[in-house]
């Protein structure tokens, strides 16, 4: 299976089941899944986005957040609180092309106000792939350069034009993805987030796994 990056280049994706099994092993990735799971259960149990969001702070530490305890304090108190809430219910909804000019201007004005930080950007990806993994993948530096380049700032805008990329991504190759999802164990996945596991897993995580790093996983490029 093929995608092309948004940088232009193809991205062979490959070994799926094995990739998601590895992840699978690390304590903090395994733990990440099953929370991730458990919000969306309680999405459909009725859960307010505000409940769900506190919930998701802590857990998105299980990925490496780059929020310590004062950020994540922050992003529970107004005016930032509501801020998060706006965020999360701007992608409830799943979609599979670009965002529009008003959704796209909101959230980089929400970016802008909750997340001013070096790596805000990232530690709120870490978050609303919890909440709205259909949606949202992490992005990390190493995801931001295997997808754009060296030179492309870790910013809103790449986070922006990282979510229009993933949606049409994931509706490309759905079947594929939906595939490998249902053979994974370990916890309950959609294709949205096999493929956010294997852009974390070609990016940078076969260095946690030496002996596969030459076998599927590709460079940035």
């Amino acid at each position: 299976m093929a995608l092309t990056k948004p940088d232009g280049s193809s991205w062979e994706l490959a070994d799926g089941e094995r990739k998601l099994s590895l992840r699978a092993t690390l304590p903090g990735a395994r733990v990440f899944d099953l929370a991730a799971e458990a919000l969306r259960e309680a999405k459909r149990a009725g859960l307010p986005v505000a409940e769900r969001l506190v919930l998701a702070l802590p857990a998105s530490w299980c990925v490496n957040s780059p929020a310590d305890s004062r950020i994540l304090r922050r992003w529970t108190l107004p005016p930032q609180r509501p801020v998060w809430e706006l965020l999360v219910e701007l992608f409830e909804e799943p979609h599979t092309g670009p965002l529009e000019p008003e959704s796209r201007d909101a959230l980089l004005t929400a970016l802008a106000a909750i997340a001013p930080e070096p790596r805000g950007v990232e530690a709120v990806t870490k978050v609303l792939a919890l909440l709205v993994p259909h949606v949202v993948p992490l992005l990390p530096r190493p995801a931001v350069t295997f997808l754009f380049g060296a030179d492309t700032p870790h910013d809103a805008h790449a986070f922006v034009a990282a979510v229009d990329w993933f949606a049409a991504a994931v509706e490309q190759e759905r079947e594929v993805l939906q595939g490998w999802a249902a053979s994974h164990r370990e916890a309950a996945l959609d294709a949205a987030q096999v493929l956010d596991r294997l852009l974390w897993f070609d990016s940078e995580g076969h260095a946690h796994f030496p002996a596969t790093a030459g076998s599927g996983a590709r460079s940035p490029s």
